[in-house]
């Protein structure tokens, strides 16, 4: 997988997995911005950019949130992607310079900490200003925009205790679990992490029974995060990862949630179901030495039906 040493990529470098299991790192950059200090910093044109990749479920969530936030004038996107040599690269066509100098997202990290140790991971908020990160964390990001949005509320106040805690429920039992099952090196762990995902997507929708979102008609943090995990099930947590108990199609009302929220306006724009694919079959040596890409599922994202 790769990450920065003391300042120095090295590909080599791994610490996520322990023992034959995988064990996802939290961010080692301590940066952080708040709302009104981002809103203060977007009233410059083309100053804040959002880094991300279109096959990353947290980077997913983030673009879905600046989407939906209306915030897609004030931060321009800049998509990275392709093999992972030296982990992310950026892709041509950004908003960024092409300039042969920076052509790696942990050149970011170590533009903001010269002696970076830790993955170079995406979402990253950059201030091109001042050529330093502003977060690196999906949970600020989404947080941030959602504060600075007119448009929705994915917070709402009354409910914040129970949003975040179902978010986390998501991320332990699914979104997390996914990986755990895909890159498990050990039989024991893999049949551990693909009970833990199934028990989780069960009981969400169990959820979902007589409702359109997991707190009702409204939607939340908690279903960006859901959908960014299930629009990625069929075509690669079912195959690549394993976890091939079930498809998302075969789950009535988690297949119903999942094509109301791709049919919102301006989020199927954000699915790149090629660029998934490439991302986790081309990227992942390990259980895909020959690099073969399977083809997309055939599944019916425009059906209306049940909705």
């Amino acid at each position: 997988m790769g990450m920065g040493v003391d300042g120095v990529w090295d590909d080599r470098a791994d610490q996520s997995m322990v023992s034959g299991t995988y064990r996802r790192e939290m961010s080692a950059l301590a940066t952080r911005v708040d709302g009104p200090g981002l809103k203060q910093l977007i009233c410059e044109t083309n100053r804040v950019c959002l880094i991300a990749s279109a096959s990353c479920p947290w980077s997913h969530a983030a673009v879905i949130a600046l989407v939906l936030a209306g915030l897609k004038d004030a931060i321009s996107i800049q998509w990275a992607g392709g093999p992972r040599v030296e982990g992310y690269g950026l892709l041509p066509g950004g908003p960024l310079p092409n300039r042969s100098e920076v052509q790696h997202l942990h050149q970011f990290y170590t533009a903001t900490v010269a002696a970076y140790t830790g993955r170079a991971t995406v979402p990253v908020l950059w201030d091109t200003k001042t050529q330093k990160i502003l977060s690196n964390s999906s949970v600020d990001i989404l947080t941030i925009f959602d504060d600075l949005s007119t448009a929705v509320c994915l917070r709402p106040a009354e409910r914040l205790e129970e949003v975040e805690a179902l978010t986390r429920r998501i991320f332990d039992g699914l979104s997390n679990a996914v990986y755990r099952a895909g890159k498990s090196q050990r039989q024991d762990e893999y049949d551990a992490a693909v009970v833990t995902v199934f028990s989780t997507m069960d009981e969400l929708e169990q959820r979902l029974t007589g409702q359109m979102f997991l707190f009702g008609p409204t939607l939340t943090q908690a279903d960006i995060r859901l959908f960014a995990t299930l629009v990625r099930f069929d075509t690669v947590y079912a195959t690549h990862f394993r976890c091939s108990r079930k498809r998302l199609v075969d789950y009535t009302l988690l297949w119903r949630f999942t094509r109301r929220i791709y049919q919102m306006s301006g989020i199927k724009e954000t699915v790149d179901f090629d660029q998934i694919r490439f991302g986790y079959y081309v990227n992942d040596g390990s259980h895909n030495p020959h690099g073969i890409v399977a083809q997309q599922p055939c599944i019916d994202w425009e059906s209306r039906e049940g909705l």
